[in-house]
């Protein structure tokens, strides 16, 4: 009894002091977020117009962003015009609409011929009953014991284009498989393994059967223990508190912190979108970012069976909208997603019918002391250390797409630069297999021989009967850089080696800096390079700093890789962008979407590497930067059965932006 009453004084504590703080579902700015209002206005609109029958799912409700143009030169107490793009799905049919909600009125309506409409929640979950009663799938359970369908659950994702036989023009094509759920207390350890379909999603059908045999399903694994354990020995309390409140302030959805100023919307298809960063420079505001936000997720498993070479996902574009969670983002737990004393932001999002909800604490944003200093120095002199403590800003939300949760983080630092962050946790997606140790030969299920004779692995064992498949995440962000202004152009910055004249005493090699401004669109595919080393400018050329240097902004790589896969396979040529860590484009509104705007079904003919095939001029106009972070994951048992976080970033940092380290005033208390 004491215990309980502890524990409930210590949950008031934390909602008395967690700030639960929600931006006012109103329109401030023409990049805002869509109001509740808003959404029911583009659903009276559609209704009143007579597009809406009984069976109509909205799968898409996003925000139409108003001309870039029209949005620099809006100033507050001036109109602002507001439109919506949604995407419906009819009895098997898609349809686009565009809808002023201001004027209230449908400005267009068309039925999508070759483009369809993305997958929703209760689409891919709602073929069990059909799938269940297939004599195919029967037998298979039956081989493997199963008779008990209560706990037998079949489901459909989009296929994507493979060049199938039942991909014929317009067809809707899904393939999926089984789970057992028996005795289990979570389930992404429990597919039945050997189970293949492909399904007609229209006709609810299935159009072809696999069976690779049937295989043991292992012991149920205790995904996580919800409760937690006691503290490690010799654990001491470690307290963070801001007694007096976070430093940011936010007017009219605009947050200012230190110098920097910014806007965010939560967008159902992309999540977290940043706008209008500006950094303050002796009381001037200074563009440096117009808008930067995640394009796409493309995560393809690398297993030869076909149960698993079918798992190939293009999270943002195929899957955003999940019923009742709207979009990729999630809700935040203090404490854990983020700091008990950080700020919560709530978001607007949509049904399956239309009708909009708030979800709360789908953001957070905290500052947080990192322990390490902006800069320092030993003086011989005096014998002291000279420098100072650093703080940070971090805007974050959490994505739970599937078996994975990606934390998405946006810092902003006190020396003028950005981080993005991506924290990849959660639970591996796993394959049951014969193998209950790898001390002996592997069974076909985690291992092969290639050309040469050689053995090669498609996975690695992270428990008895278990595998973790091999697979790849990449995340490609669309970075609109607008530094000092619209007009930017690509600078590429190659460290090369420099050849000393023979008659030079001593050592006859160097490297020095070689500038190139790349031209076209064509020739602004890059990579990192280790034997290559090159930096990646956004510069202005109308623009000098203090020195007559263009002041530019560099895209800083972290860890980052590129898709091993030829550009020939299927999958790839909807995933394009992962050939490449930088692409760079000019600034078209229509090329939002790496991959395109419509990917269930698609062959890869809109996106961006369709986009540069024209080999537009990228000099001194208005460009765009899509920067793909990349990782290949090998499974360890470590990951098992809750994957640790595991972070990559990449930088935006000034680059001859600013006449002197901005950090060198900062006090000596952080």
């Amino acid at each position: 009894m004491v215990f309980r009453r502890c524990l409930f004084a210590f949950a008031l504590l934390m909602l008395i002091f967690t700030p639960c703080f929600a931006l006012q579902p109103t329109v401030n700015h023409p990049l805002d977020a869509l109001t509740p209002e808003e959404y029911w206005k583009a659903y009276n609109v559609l209704r009143d117009a007579g597009k809406l029958e009984e069976k109509t799912v909205f799968s898409s409700i996003l925000l139409r962003e108003p001309p870039k143009s029209e949005v620099l030169a809006w100033t507050p107490g001036m109109p602002i015009v507001r439109k919506v793009d949604a995407v419906l799905l009819t009895e098997g049919k898609s349809y686009a609409a565009v809808i002023d909600i201001s004027a209230g009125k449908l400005d267009s309506y068309v039925q999508l011929k070759k483009e369809q409409a993305p997958v929703t929640e209760s689409e891919m979950h709602g073929y069990d009953d059909v799938l269940k009663k297939d004599p195919r799938i029967l037998e298979a359970l039956k081989k493997r014991d199963i008779t008990d369908l209560r706990l037998v659950t079949c489901y459909v994702t989009p296929a994507g284009h493979v060049a199938l036989p039942e991909q014929t023009e317009g067809r809707r094509i899904g393939w999926g498989g089984c789970t057992y759920s028996s005795g289990a207390k979570y389930s992404w350890d429990r597919e039945i393994p050997g189970i293949f379909f492909v399904v007609d999603m229209n006709e609810k059908k299935i159009t072809r059967f696999s069976d690779y045999g049937a295989v043991p399903m292992p012991a149920t694994t205790s995904i996580y223990d919800a409760d937690g354990g006691p503290a490690r020995e010799g654990t001491k309390p470690l307290l963070t508190s801001q007694p007096d409140g976070p430093s940011f302030s936010i007017k009219d959805g605009e947050i200012s912190w230190q110098n920097w100023h910014f806007r965010f919307r939560l967008d159902p298809r992309v999540g977290p979108v940043i706008n209008l960063v500006s950094y303050e420079d002796g009381g001037k505001r200074r563009s440096v970012l117009y808008e930067g936000g995640l394009s796409e997720m493309y995560v393809p498993y690398q297993d030869p069976e076909e149960t698993w070479s079918s798992h190939v996902f293009l999270d943002a574009g195929e899957y955003f909208i999940n019923t009742g969670s709207g979009g990729i983002i999630k809700p935040l737990q203090a404490g854990i997603d983020c700091p008990t004393y950080a700020t919560f932001f709530s978001g607007t999002f949509f049904h399956e019918n239309g009708a909009p909800y708030i979800r709360p604490q789908l953001a957070c944003m905290f500052e947080r002391v990192t322990g390490d200093p902006a800069w320092r120095h030993w003086d011989e002199e005096t014998y002291a250390v000279s420098g100072r403590p650093m703080r940070e800003l971090v805007f974050r939300t959490v994505a739970t797409v599937g078996n994975y949760d990606y934390l998405f983080d946006w810092r902003f630092e006190q020396d003028a630069s950005i981080t993005v962050g991506i924290g990849a946790t959660g639970i591996l997606e796993v394959k049951a297999v014969k193998d209950q140790r790898a001390d002996g030969e592997l069974s076909a299920g985690l291992a092969a021989k290639d050309t040469d004779g050689k053995e090669v692995q498609f996975g690695q064992l992270v428990a008895p009967g278990t595998d973790g498949v091999d697979h790849d995440h990449y995340f490609s962000y669309r970075l609109d850089l607008d530094v000092d202004g619209v007009n930017n152009s690509l600078m590429v910055d190659k460290l090369v080696p420099y050849k000393l004249p023979d008659s030079t005493p001593g050592r006859h090699w160097i490297w020095a800096m070689k500038p190139e401004m790349i031209k076209t669109e064509g020739d602004a595919k890059f990579n990192v390079s280790i034997e290559h080393p090159a930096m990646w400018r956004f510069a202005n050329e109308n623009v000098k700093n203090s020195l007559g240097q263009n002041t530019s902004f560099e895209i800083m790589p972290g860890e980052t890789g590129i898709s091993l896969l030829p550009p020939t396979e299927w999958p790839q040529k909807r995933a394009g962008f992962s050939e490449h860590n930088l692409w760079v484009t000019p600034y078209d509104p229509n090329e939002r979407y790496v991959s395109g705007v419509y990917l269930m079904g698609s062959k890869g003919e809109d996106g961006l590497t369709e986009w540069v095939k024209k080999n537009r001029n990228i000099m001194n106009t208005d460009i765009v930067a899509w920067y793909t972070v990349g990782f290949h994951h090998v499974p360890r048992p470590e990951d098992w059965p809750q994957m640790p976080t595991m972070w990559h970033t990449f930088s935006l940092r000034p680059f001859q932006f600013l006449p002197k380290n901005p950090t060198m005033d900062l006090p000596l208390v952080p």
